[in-house]
């Protein structure tokens, strides 16, 4: 299963190492697979030698052992395709992200893995591998049978066991003579991430995914001496005699402007399902790759930025960050939904006075998002059944309705809104996820992918996976340009959008010059000419940035004189930002720097080596990387302290 992995996603790292390198990736992987084994079978020697006294015992343990044998055999298989599977996905070894699909709808979860899997031929493929191995391990039983030297002294069979019971926990600790038993610290052999991912076996990787998560949900104890320290790392001094005074830098408030005083906007804020930045380079209309379809005159039009990235690696994972600025991806299952968070931008924007609506082509009861948005403070939810309903010639995939008809009810939302609030609403697309298809009605052309792109890619039909992709983007921009023909809506509407995360399984395992370019999605900003007109604009489409940048920007160029709490720089303004970094939880940039830092791990950086499309050098060096840190560290901090106040 190791040596699978590293031909099929490391084989270009692996044949950079050196043959130490080499040699200890197998080597300490065939430490670890020992750890498991003697864990699944140190139970039952121990059985073993308790019948040891009893012939009738011994041969009742011999019958329950052949059971016993086939669940641990077939376990350590499963988790071994399982881990592939989850390489191919995701580029690295079983993590605690594995656990977060047990808050998805278990329909949709089930259809994903029917459509972009080999199941079929994998469930034949486990049952002939399984009957290789009964036959193989009756084979060998009878030889050992036939051939085994075995003592008949009882001091010689003495010795033996006790060898044996020595080399059991020798295998277990990893390590007879060292202080500390092998474990997850160790599981490190380069400084290239990929190589060390292959280290684990399936059942450790998942073993370790399943403390880390656990670990995860428990809220450690964060004083407010802790969160002075988070700010003095990052150079910030600040008083602590209370929460208040110790945010103040934390609070942003915008410049005074006549024009934003009495002409709020709008403002419709998109997450697009998979919008990654790296899908796009691969566009090439002259080639036959249009992948902007309606959205390219918008992105050429308004403002674009490229090298953004998400601030989660998931949808749900960064959809609790934009909402609350939290670290904890299980936020909305958990019992801290209700609490006031200082970044919670439906509060802020029920303070600017906007009437807020969340619209999803979901349900509303994924992740408990039913509960979770109305806690949050959103004054209308408009789900999946909602939009069938209005819409009965509606198409939909298995995670919930297609872009055109999320767009449409999200337009018809405006129109018919008879407030006198200006609105707030939040869209969450769903029809770029897999399984991939293209939705009936689409009416684009096909598009030409070449052979050494489908290769980079896990799924079984590439060329339909860029036509969903191009699909999404194309509902978009049209919904964009319905907005800009509309003469009630045109002038006073802002509209945003970004990607909740990049696309599943591109390969970076094989490709490390694209660290940075693995976490890119872009940000979409459209701003009608007064409000351009009435702020200065300072704008450059490869300026990095992250989505905690987003709310911030926007509201600097809607609202006049207006304090909130924020992480956050706008990104169309050239002034001093008190956090200027362009932040993912995997890495980070921070404003000036040439290099990008990882933050899992060791603290590796990476230099800049193209700057349009942010390539990096392949090896790494010791950077400065204490800041993108501290700032991770202040996050989960402040997240940590308010979910334990009464």
């Amino acid at each position: 299963a190791r040596l699978s992995i590293v031909l099929a996603f490391a084989l270009n790292v692996f044949q950079t190492q050196s043959f130490l390198q080499q040699f200890n990736l197998f080597f300490l992987g065939f430490r670890f697979d020992l750890k498991i084994i003697a864990f699944f079978y140190a139970p039952v020697l121990t059985i073993a030698l308790l019948c040891l006294a009893s012939n009738k015992a011994f041969s009742a343990f011999l019958k329950l052992f052949k059971f016993y044998n086939a669940l641990a055999i077939f376990t350590i298989f499963i988790f071994a395709i399982i881990n592939f599977f989850y390489f191919k996905t995701y580029d690295k070894c079983i993590d605690a992200f594995f656990f977060a699909a047990g808050n998805e709808d278990p329909k949709a979860v089930f259809l994903t893995i029917i459509q972009d899997y080999p199941v079929i031929t994998g469930l034949i493929g486990i049952v002939i591998g399984l009957i290789a191995i009964s036959f193989a391990y009756k084979k060998l039983i009878s030889f050992l049978y036939k051939h085994l030297i075995y003592p008949k002294k009882p001091l010689s069979a003495t010795t033996l066991i006790v060898l044996v019971i020595f080399a059991t926990v020798g295998f277990a600790r990893g390590t007879l003579f060292s202080t500390f038993p092998l474990r997850q610290m160790h599981a490190q052999v380069s400084d290239k991430q990929v190589i060390n991912y292959a280290i684990p076996n399936g059942v450790i990787a998942f073993y370790w995914a399943y403390n880390w998560n656990k670990k995860s949900a428990s809220i450690p104890n964060v004083a407010l001496e802790d969160l002075k320290q988070d700010f003095e790392d990052l150079g910030i001094k600040v008083d602590s005699s209370s929460f208040n005074t110790l945010i103040e830098p934390l609070k942003v408030t915008t410049e005074s402007n006549e024009f934003l005083k009495t002409h709020k906007p709008n403002i419709i804020f998109n997450v697009m399902e998979s919008m990654s930045y790296h899908m796009f380079t691969y566009d090439n209309v002259a080639a036959g790759r249009d992948l902007y379809g309606s959205l390219r005159q918008h992105a050429k039009e308004d403002f674009f930025f490229e090298n953004f990235l998400s601030e989660g690696n998931g949808t749900s994972d960064s959809l609790t960050r934009l909402f609350v600025s939290s670290p904890d991806l299980n936020l909305s299952t958990s019992v801290y939904t209700k609490k006031n968070y200082i970044f919670n931008i439906v509060k802020i924007m029920k303070q600017a006075g906007y009437k807020t609506i969340f619209v999803t082509a979901s349900t509303a009861s994924w992740r408990n998002y039913n509960n979770f948005l109305v806690d949050l403070g959103f004054d209308e939810i408009i789900e999946r059944s909602q939009v069938e309903r209005n819409y009965p010639n509606f198409t939909a995939g298995a995670w919930g309705v297609d872009d055109e008809f999320l767009f449409k009810q999200t337009f018809k939302t405006l129109l018919e809104d008879i407030s006198d609030k200006p609105l707030f609403i939040m869209t969450l697309s769903i029809t770029n996820h897999p399984p991939f298809r293209v939705p009936q009605g689409d009416k684009l052309e096909p598009l030409n992918i070449p052979e050494d792109i489908v290769e980079r890619f896990p799924y079984k039909d590439t060329k339909v996976l860029f036509e969903t992709f191009r699909y999404a983007n194309d509902e978009l921009g049209k919904f964009i340009s319905k907005i800009k023909a509309s003469p009630r809506f045109k002038d006073n509407t802002v509209i945003v959008a970004t990607g909740d995360h990049n696309l599943r399984g591109i390969g970076y395992s094989q490709y490390p010059k694209e660290l940075y370019l693995g976490f890119q999605v872009p940000f979409y900003l459209y701003l009608p000419k007064a409000y351009i007109e009435n702020n200065k604009i300072d704008y450059d489409k490869y300026r990095t940035g992250s989505q905690k940048d987003i709310m911030r920007t926007v509201l600097e160029k809607t609202q006049s004189n207006f304090s909130f709490y924020s992480l956050g720089c706008d990104l169309l303004s050239n002034k001093p930002c008190t956090f200027p970094y362009a932040y993912n939880s995997s890495l980070g940039l921070e404003q000036g720097k040439d290099y990008v830092c990882k933050l899992e791990g060791q603290d590796d950086a990476y230099r800049i080596s193209q700057n349009h499309v942010l390539y990096v050098d392949e090896k790494s060096f010791k950077g400065d990387c204490k800041k993108l840190n501290a700032f991770k560290q202040l996050q989960q901090d402040l997240y940590h302290y308010q979910v334990l106040q009464k």
